[in-house]
């Protein structure tokens, strides 16, 4: 499991970074989601400091789903 915190420190901290691209960004986002609850304290941090809304929303929306028991998938 120590890999997985790693990994999801990792794509959280492509998500922040102001300096990449906003598709770039979005995917990392996305890729969270692969770590379901895991990724919710990420999705939370990621929320508070993108200033991009779209991000935001995007990050708010999969925290939402996570916690209703949405099976996500990153093909949709």
């Amino acid at each position: 499991m120590e890999q997985d915190k790693i990994a999801i420190e990792v794509i959280k901290n492509i998500a922040i970074d102001s300096s990449r691209v906003l598709a770039e960004r979005q995917r990392a986002i996305d890729a969270l989601t692969l770590f379901r609850e895991a990724a919710l304290p990420a999705l939370k941090d990621i929320e508070k400091k993108v200033d991009v809304n779209i991000l935001k929303e995007r990050a708010r929306l999969y925290i939402q789903r996570i916690k209703e028991g949405a099976v996500l998938s990153m093909n949709a």
